[in-house]
């Protein structure tokens, strides 16, 4: 039987393996500290926010889709807009690693879905951060 936490667990793997380190705050991702804004830091943030059903392959499972959010940190240093230019450039290699058939296509996991994608500010008052958010769908079957 396949588990929600596996949603969590495949994108933090493959977060982890393209060298980001996890903010682990569970619901106040936007309170990080600045020291971790830095390049060598390279931070990001999971969020699993809901989960539905999905059509099933067959009478004996349940097929579920979970959405998961990523964010991914930016300081803009002394251009804000460098902060928005890193994270278009940093979306293309996250995309292109998380939804590598290869990496997406499992026994736990069943399949990771582009959803959507924007890059917003930190805060309301800190506009030379940026935080790029990535909305994933995770499918998972239960009951195997």
């Amino acid at each position: 039987m396949a588990g929600f936490a596996s949603c969590r667990g495949y994108v933090r793997t493959r977060m982890v393996a393209l060298g980001y380190k996890e903010w682990k705050d569970a619901f106040n991702f936007d309170n990080i500290p600045d020291n971790l804004l830095s390049r060598k830091q390279r931070m990001f943030h999971i969020e699993t926010v809901s989960a539905s059903r999905s059509d099933s392959y067959d009478m004996k499972s349940q097929d579920v889709d979970v959405d998961v959010t990523l964010r991914v940190f930016f300081k803009g240093y002394r251009q804000p807009a460098d902060a928005i230019d890193a994270a278009m450039t940093a979306e293309d290699t996250i995309l292109e690693d998380v939804l590598a058939a290869a990496n997406r296509l499992g026994t736990t996991v069943k399949n990771v879905y582009f959803n959507n994608s924007a890059i917003v500010p930190l805060g309301e008052t800190n506009d030379n951060a940026a935080i790029l958010e990535i909305n994933l769908i995770c499918r998972i079957i239960l009951c195997v």
